[in-house]
């Protein structure tokens, strides 16, 4: 029996069963295959070794044998024969992988879906890849939801790529199941079914599909190293953990998820794609390099466990090394032009497409030219609009703008083209001012890769609070290009607001720390509010403190932390750097560290809507989320206490652990918990013990453990020391 406490080395037995699948089942391991797969290679030892024994019967008696050939022949010949055999083992080894990885990813391509995709004949050929993201843990089907739909369209000959998205809530037609959302495809029939109906909708020939698992997104943005993000506005959304002020962010893979993922903001679906696709370009432009995709072998293993698609892990990689020649700048994406509206008896909210344009939208992908009629790219300096505005003023601003869309702008005619705003409350998400004045362009024509500068008069809206500006173009008489999915300019403004600002840690906090370790950050802060911040009151001051948050539980875990204290006053809409010394908590855990601005006996900044800045921060060693949603638990009661099993499995719960309906243990003498474990199942049990206080961990044999059988990961029983792996 193989026992560990905290603090214990894993003791095996020596009648230990390493060769059991689910519990009381035999599996043949892995050692097994990878012993058959070195066949090959040993054979070629052999080979080396027959060489020898020839050599020996060719020479003379009096020196028999390889003793008798020179020091450097002998070397020579035990260095080439080890080479041959080391080789041979490793190709073995590569193909025996490679293969494994494919039969892993390949296993939901069937003969149907095959038959559906077009073939192309060479990695030469301009490809079009159907991605979706798949959400597992939506527990209410068994596929998940296909909660993002892209279609990638490379050219390797023009060295361009092109990524249309599609909305989720899109209502089209499937196949057998009449209209309905897009994403509702992926429920009813899976891959199969989503490709057929976005051919069928697009009018596109799709030669392959990749689906990847939300949770290996997160694994691969982190592996990657996270990715940099400029956030113009404010995003605050529950339902996905997306909390971020304005600015420049480092995220996560955690963090990218629930951005790209929230829909909180007045553009919902339309806004969370824009996001999504904002994230992906990103990536490209930070990531395509020669020094991330050298290390695409280490990212195999996070897509072989995440990811299902037609194509080899050798065509991936050689899709990868083809992308590395494009350039960010050869990157375009684009949206389905769809409105929203409603369905039965305003029931159910839809994305109603332009069906003809999304059809052309296509084609003109395949024939390389820009893919939306309606397209624009906006950039303003970074204090061109203030952060604080002021009741009854004007703001003059210049704004760059680059026509991308497949159409001319004209100044003059039926429907000439302008520059508008928006004023958008950004509490309410109530447009207060949807016609701002319009602004001309300054020349006649502005012809599809060309870039003007506008002219603008920005007003502030009519009353203070928060808002969000949009800076959006208008095809007079037709439509905004923000309804055609044209991302407009945002800028984040407050009117006349007491409390507000903006903060930027500069990459000085540490990710990863030691439980009660110690450091100092250093917090650039901005005031862009108009309470003048004073910092040398004994009462009334402003000081910079911090929250400490448990990322799992919302538990707050230290409320208080040491101020930081601002060098001088510091005015509306300046700035000032502010040395803050954090400790760690002491419990090792995942959590959210939060710098917040404090008026000192009257209020925190974050309690009157301002949003913290907040950094994922690791404390000692911790659970691995993605694991801890991968692993499948069955708990018996051995202590005999009424709801310890129940309460029990709450707290696995909190984790994303699976857990089978409770048994109650042989007995009930179980003192201290004991979790249950086989061979291949050892790494999921030493993360389920970071979160607990009090175990055994004990190497599943039958003979001990005969009357304890599931077909779970893992077994606990639930001894008496249960509130310690509560609490």
């Amino acid at each position: 029996m193989a026992k560990k406490h905290k603090d214990d080395k894993i003791i095996h037995s020596e009648n230990q069963d390493i060769n059991k699948g689910a519990y009381g089942k035999e599996v043949i391991s892995d050692n097994e295959a990878l012993q058959s797969s070195n066949a090959d290679g040993l054979e070629s030892v052999k080979a080396s070794e027959s060489i020898l024994r020839e050599l020996n019967k060719s020479v003379p008696a009096k020196k028999k044998g390889f003793k008798a050939l020179p020091l450097y022949s002998r070397i020579l010949i035990i260095f080439f024969a080890s080479i041959i055999g080391i080789a041979a083992t490793a190709a073995s080894l590569f193909y025996w992988y490679i293969n494994k990885a494919n039969t892993s990813m390949n296993s939901i391509t069937s003969s149907e879906i095959e038959n559906i995709l077009t073939p192309v004949e060479s990695i030469e050929e301009p490809v079009s890849i159907l991605l979706l993201g798949r959400d597992s843990r939506d527990t209410t089907n068994d596929l998940g939801r296909a909660d993002t739909i892209m279609l990638l369209y490379l050219n390797p000959g023009q060295k361009t790529a092109t990524l249309l998205s599609i909305p989720r809530d899109t209502l089209v037609d499937i196949e057998g199941y009449g209209q309905d959302k897009i994403n509702a495809a992926f429920a009813y029939g899976g891959e199969e079914l989503m490709i057929k109906t976005v051919s069928s909708f697009l009018s596109a020939n799709i030669n392959h599909f990749v689906t990847i698992d939300f949770d290996g997104f997160v694994k691969l943005i982190d592996a990657l190293g996270g990715v940099d993000i400029t956030i113009e506005r404010p995003l605050i959304d529950p339902n996905t953990g997306a909390n971020f002020s304005a600015g420049n962010h480092h995220l996560t893979g955690e963090q990218a998820l629930a951005y790209s993922r929230s829909r909180s903001t007045e553009l919902a679906d339309i806004g969370r794609i824009q996001r999504q696709q904002l994230l992906f370009s990103s990536l490209v432009d930070q990531k395509l390099k020669s020094q991330y995709l050298g290390r695409i072998p280490d990212y195999f293993n996070i897509l072989v466990e995440n990811t299902k698609t037609d194509l080899d892990l050798l065509t991936i990689l050689r899709y990868a090394k083809a992308g590395l020649s494009f350039g960010a700048d050869n990157f375009e994406t684009a949206i389905v032009p769809t409105h929203a509206d409603w369905i039965e008896d305003n029931t159910i909210s839809v994305q109603l497409p332009d069906l003809e344009e999304s059809k052309a939208m296509w084609q003109r992908i395949l024939l390389g030219e820009p893919a939306g009629k309606y397209n624009a790219t906006y950039s303003i300096d970074a204090d061109a609009i203030p952060d604080a505005l002021a009741t009854g003023m004007t703001y003059d601003i210049s704004v760059k703008v680059k026509n991308t869309g497949a159409i001319k702008w004209e100044k003059g005619g039926t429907n000439p083209v302008f520059i508008g705003y928006h004023w958008i409350n950004f509490d309410t998400k109530e447009t207060v001012v949807f016609d701002g004045k319009r602004s001309v362009l300054p020349q006649l024509i502005v012809n599809p890769g060309e870039e003007v500068t506008f002219e603008m008069k920005i007003s502030a809206p009519p009353s203070k609070g928060k808002y969000i500006l949009q800076l959006d173009l208008v095809k007079e008489g037709v439509t905004w290009f923000s309804y055609q999915g044209v991302p407009p300019l945002e800028k984040y403004c407050t009117l006349d607001v007491s409390y507000s600002a903006q903060y930027d840690d500069g990459n000085s906090t540490p990710l990863y720390l030691d439980p009660g370790q110690e450091f100092i950050a250093q917090i650039m802060v901005k005031n862009t509010g108009y309470l003048l911040w004073e910092h040398y009151k004994k009462e009334g001051r402003i000081d910079l403190g911090s929250h400490w948050i448990n990322r799992d539980t919302g538990e707050i875990v230290l409320w208080d932390g040491i101020r930081g204290l601002l060098p001088t006053d510091v005015s509306h809409n300046e700035q000032a750097s502010v040395d803050i010394k954090v400790i760690a908590p002491q419990k090792p855990g995942r959590y959210i560290l939060q710098y917040d601005m404090v008026h000192e006996g009257k209020t925190w900044f974050s309690e009157q809507g301002v949003i913290p800045l907040e950094i994922n921060v690791n404390v000692g060693q911790t659970i691995d989320k993605q694991v801890a949603r991968n692993t499948t638990i069955k708990v018996f009661n051995g202590n005999a206490i009424t709801g310890a099993a129940t309460q029990f499995i709450e707290n696995l719960k909190i984790y994303g652990y699976k857990v089978d309906v409770p048994s109650n243990a042989q007995n009930f003498n179980f003192k201290k918990t004991i979790i249950l474990y086989k061979s291949s199942t050892l790494k999921k049990a030493e993360q389920l013990a970071l979160i607990l206080g009090s175990y055994e961990l004990v190497l599943y044999n039958s003979a001990d453990w005969s009357e304890y059988k599931s077909s779970s990961d893992l077994i606990v029983i639930l001894g008496k020391d249960y509130l310690e792996n509560i609490n």
